[in-house]
C-alpha cells in the first residue's frame, strides 16, 4: 500500500513537469474594467485585468493607455506585480485605449486585446432644483461628485446666451432661417410669416393660409416657404408670392444650394427638385414620410425622416440606409465630412464623412430640430429640450417648457429658436458675463452649494465644471432658475371680517431676514401703519370699527428688498354678536349674567337694559370683558331688552340687534338660591373639587357636606359677592361614596350629591 501511493505521487509529479515544461510562452492577460467602450470614467478610473499564471511565480504586468489606435502616443506604466493600475489627471472627454502584457520573470506574453473607455466630458447637476424651478434666495444647487480633481469651480450669473422675446403671436412657429443679424425670418401655422428687420418683429403677408413648415434663404432677395398641401411661396425681397408645386402632399423642409438649385421634402417619401424656377417631383427610394433636407452641395444632398431612414443624392440618384433605430425629424451639415440628424427619444447621429456614428446625449425626449455650424451648434425639442454642441452635447436651459420646433445657429453668438404657442428665444451673447457673474471655488470633496441672499424675482443661470493637476472639464450643462418675487399674503384671507387686533400671517421666505408689513385705509398707502417682522406673521392693533383696510408685505434680505405682494383687503367688525340670554327666552335667572362674543382689541364695552324696546330709560353698564354680571336682582316676571356695543379711544362699534328675555316669577326657597345657581365640578371626585355659586348679591352661605348617614364630614361659612363665586373644597380623608353637598342661606337651603372614588 505504502509503495503504490509513493507510486501516485510520483507519476503526478511527473505530469506536473511536463506541462510545466509544455508552456513556452506566458498567455496575454483578459482585461476587466472598465467595460470596453465604457463612458464617463473618472480622470483617476482604475483599468483591471484578470491575473495569468506561469512557469514561475515570478509574475508581473505592463499596461499602456494612449489616446490614438495605434499607441502611438502610449505611456506605460511601470511593471507591477498588482492586476490593476491607477489612472490620475486624464484629459476631460477624451477617449482613451489601453492594453496590457504579463510578464512570467523576463519571458513576455503578447499583447491583451485593446479596449478604450472615455474619460467624463464635465460634472452633471442633479435634478433638484429642476431647471427653470422657482425658488427661494437661498437654494442649494447640487452635482453628481467626481474623483481625480482638485476641485470644482462654479458659476451663477443673471445673462445668458438663451432668452425670450416676443413675437407677438400665439400660433406655433416651425421653421427660421437667419440672412443676417437684422434680417430673419420665422414661419409658423395659418400662413404666418413674422420678420426682424433689426428693430422689430413685424408680421408679413405670406398670401397663404396653409400651415408652413420651414423656410430657407439663399440671400435676402430669394426665399423659400414651404407648408402643408404641396404649399410652396417664394420671397422675392419685397412681397412673398406661391409657386406650383404640382402635388397636394404635405411638405415639411425646404434647402437650397443657390438661386437656380434647391429641393423640399415631405410626407409619404415626396421629393421636389427645384431648377431655374421649376419645380418637378423625383424618384424616392422611400415611401415613409421625408421630415427634413440639407443641400451641401447641388449633388450632394442629405435628407432624413421616418422609419430610421437617411436619404442621400449624389447628383445622379437618390439613396437611403437605415441608421440606428428611430424616427428623425432635424438634419444639419456644416460641410460634406460633418453632418448630425436628430430624433425621438434624444437620438443624435454624426456623420463623418463615411459613416453615421451615434453621439450621447443621455435624455429621452424627442429633438425636432439641429444646427450646426463650426462644430458648434444646437438641438432642440420636446418640452423646451435644447442640446448645446461643444466638444459634445450637453443639456442647457432654454428657459421654456414648450415644445421647441426649429432653430437656426448664425456664428458663435447671435442665433434664434423658435416653437410652440409664438415662442421665439434668441441668443446674442455668451451669457455669464454681467456685473452679477459670480465664480465660486469649490472643495473636491463637496457636492452641493448653498447660495444665499439672492434678488427676489430674478432669473439665474449657473454652471459648474471640474479642475484637476492637467486639466480643466467643459462647462456643465447650464441650467436656469427663478426666485420667487415676493410672498404670498395667507391670514387674513383677501375680503375677510375681522377684529380690531389680528395676527397677519404669509408664506415663510426662506432666506429673509426681515419683512415690511402695510395697512391702511388707503389703497394708495398714504399714512400705512407699518410693522417689522423677523417671522412671517405679525400682530396689528386698529382702532377703527367697520373700516375697509387694505394689506401687503415685502421680504428683504441684506442685499435686495422683493416687490410688495398683492394686496389683500379685510374690514373690521362693526358689530357684537349677543349669546346669553338667548333671545326671547322665559324664566331667566332675576340676576343673569350678560355673554356676548368678543372682538379682539376692542378695550371696553358698553351694555344698555331698559324695559321698552327704544331703551327710554336704560339702565347702562361699561365693562372691559365680554360679559357682565348683574349687580343686583331684577324684577320678577318682567320682560327686558338688551344690547351691547364695542368702545375703543376714537370709536364706538355699531349696537349689537336688541335681544329680550323674561325674568323667572315663581316665589319660594328657591326665589334666590337655586340649583341652577350651583355647579360642582368634577364629579365624580377624590375629595377635592370647584364650587361654583352664582349668588345674586354679597351674602354669607353655609357650606356642608354628609355622608350617606348623615354624618357632616365639612361644614364652612363662606362669604359670595354678587354674581359667580369659586371655591376650592377638599374634603378631609373620606372614604369613597355619595356624599350629600349642602348650600344653605337662612332658612334656604339646596343640596347635590357628590360621588367620591
Amino acid at each position: 500500500m505504502v509503495m503504490k501511493k509513493i507510486y501516485s505521487i510520483l507519476s503526478l509529479l511527473m505530469l506536473i513537469s511536463i506541462a510545466l515544461s509544455a508552456q513556452t510562452k506566458i498567455y496575454a492577460p483578459t482585461l476587466k474594467s472598465p467595460d470596453n467602450g465604457k463612458l464617463n470614467q473618472m480622470p483617476d478610473v482604475v483599468i483591471d485585468w484578470l491575473a495569468v499564471t506561469g512557469i514561475t511565480l515570478d509574475i508581473t504586468y505592463e499596461a499602456q493607455l494612449a489616446t490614438q489606435t495605434d499607441f502611438s502616443d502610449a505611456v506605460t506604466f511601470p511593471r507591477t506585480e498588482l492586476t490593476s493600475v491607477q489612472t490620475t489627471d486624464l484629459t476631460f472627454g477624451e477617449t482613451y485605449f489601453w492594453r496590457v502584457k504579463a510578464f512570467d520573470g523576463e519571458l513576455a506574453s503578447d499583447w491583451s486585446s485593446v479596449w478604450s473607455f472615455t474619460v467624463v466630458w464635465t460634472p452633471t447637476l442633479r435634478s433638484v432644483p429642476s431647471d427653470g424651478a422657482m425658488v427661494y434666495s437661498n437654494p442649494e444647487i447640487t452635482w453628481n461628485p467626481l474623483t481625480g480633481i482638485t476641485h470644482y469651480q462654479f458659476q451663477i450669473d443673471t445673462s445668458y446666451a438663451w432668452h425670450e422675446i416676443s413675437s407677438g403671436v400665439s400660433i406655433s412657429l416651425n421653421g427660421t432661417y437667419m440672412v443676417n443679424e437684422a434680417d430673419i425670418w420665422v414661419v409658423g401655422n395659418g400662413g404666418k410669416i413674422i420678420h426682424f428687420d433689426g428693430n422689430a418683429w413685424t408680421v408679413v403677408e405670406s398670401g397663404v393660409t396653409s400651415d408652413l413648415n420651414d423656410v430657407w434663404f439663399v440671400d435676402a432677395s430669394h426665399g423659400y416657404a414651404v407648408g402643408a398641401g404641396g404649399t410652396i411661396i417664394f420671397y422675392d425681397g419685397s412681397t412673398w408670392s406661391e409657386q406650383a408645386s404640382g402635388i397636394s402632399t404635405d411638405l415639411f423642409g425646404v434647402s437650397f444650394a443657390d438661386a437656380d438649385k434647391g429641393v423640399a421634402v415631405g410626407a409619404g417619401g415626396k421629393i421636389l427638385m427645384y431648377n431655374v424656377g421649376v419645380w418637378t417631383s423625383a424618384s424616392s427610394p422611400v415611401t415613409t414620410d421625408i421630415q427634413d433636407v440639407a443641400v451641401v452641395a447641388e449633388n450632394n444632398i442629405w435628407a432624413c425622416g421616418k422609419s430610421k431612414m437617411v436619404l442621400h443624392y449624389d447628383g445622379n440618384v437618390w439613396s437611403n440606409e437605415e441608421v440606428g433605430t428611430k424616427d428623425y425629424f432635424g438634419i444639419s451639415f456644416q460641410d460634406e465630412n460633418n453632418g448630425w440628424v436628430v430624433g425621438k427619444t434624444g437620438s443624435i447621429y454624426r456623420y463623418d464623412g463615411a459613416a453615421w456614428i451615434q453621439e450621447y446625449t443621455n435624455i429621452t425626449k424627442d429633438l425636432l430640430g439641429v444646427s450646426v455650424s463650426n462644430f458648434k451648434g444646437y438641438a432642440v425639442g420636446k418640452s423646451g429640450t435644447l442640446l448645446a454642441l461643444e466638444g459634445g452635447w450637453s443639456l442647457v436651459s432654454s428657459g421654456t417648457t414648450k415644445d421647441l420646433q426649429s432653430v437656426f445657429a448664425y456664428g458663435d453668438n447671435f442665433g434664434l429658436i423658435v416653437g410652440a404657442s409664438g415662442t421665439v428665444l434668441e441668443k446674442t451673447n455668451v451669457g455669464f458675463n454681467s456685473p452679477d457673474l459670480k465664480t465660486i471655488t469649490q472643495s473636491a470633496s463637496l457636492t452641493a452649494y448653498s447660495l444665499s441672499n439672492l434678488a427676489y424675482g430674478q432669473t439665474y443661470y449657473y454652471r459648474i465644471r471640474a479642475i484637476h493637476g492637467s486639466d480643466t472639464s467643459a462647462w456643465s450643462q447650464v441650467k436656469s432658475m427663478t426666485t420667487y418675487p415676493t410672498v404670498d399674503l395667507a391670514s387674513p384671507a383677501d375680503g375677510a371680517e375681522v377684529d380690531l387686533e389680528i395676527l397677519a400671517s404669509w408664506t415663510d421666505y426662506e432666506g429673509t431676514a426681515e419683512y415690511t408689513l402695510e395697512v391702511d385705509d388707503n389703497e394708495g398707502f398714504i399714512t400705512p401703519y407699518i410693522a417689522g417682522s423677523d417671522s412671517n406673521s405679525a400682530y396689528v392693533e386698529l382702532n377703527h370699527f367697520g373700516h375697509q383696510y387694505y394689506w401687503r408685505v415685502l421680504a428683504e434680505n441684506a442685499f435686495h428688498i422683493s416687490g410688495w405682494s398683492e394686496v389683500f383687503t379685510f374690514t373690521t367688525k362693526n358689530s357684537i354678536a349677543l349669546t346669553t340670554p338667548e333671545n326671547g327666552t322665559s324664566e331667566v335667572s332675576s340676576c343673569p349674567k350678560f355673554v356676548w362674543e368678543g372682538i379682539l382689541g376692542v378695550p371696553h364695552y358698553e351694555v344698555w337694559l331698559a324695559k321698552t324696546a327704544d331703551f327710554a330709560d336704560p339702565v347702562s353698564s361699561t365693562t372691559d370683558a365680554p360679559f357682565l354680571q348683574c349687580a343686583a336682582p331684577m324684577d320678577r316676571n318682567t320682560t327686558y331688552f338688551w344690547k351691547v356695543r364695542g368702545l375703543t379711544l376714537v370709536d364706538t362699534s355699531a349696537w349689537s340687534p336688541v335681544w329680550s328675555f323674561t325674568t323667572e316669577g315663581y316665589i319660594g326657597i328657591n326665589e334666590n338660591l337655586n340649583t341652577e345657581a350651583l355647579t360642582v365640578y368634577p364629579n365624580p371626585n377624590n375629595g377635592q373639587f370647584v364650587l361654583q355659586l352664582e349668588s345674586y348679591s354679597s351674602d354669607n352661605y353655609r357650606v356642608k357636606v354628609a355622608d350617606i348617614t348623615g354624618r357632616i364630614v365639612y361644614d364652612e361659612q363662606i362669604s359670595c359677592v354678587p354674581g359667580e363665586n369659586k371655591m376650592n373644597i377638599v374634603l378631609p380623608e373620606v372614604n369613597q361614596g355619595i356624599y350629600n353637598l349642602i348650600i344653605s342661606k337662612g332658612e334656604e337651603s339646596i343640596s347635590q350629591k357628590i360621588l367620591v372614588q
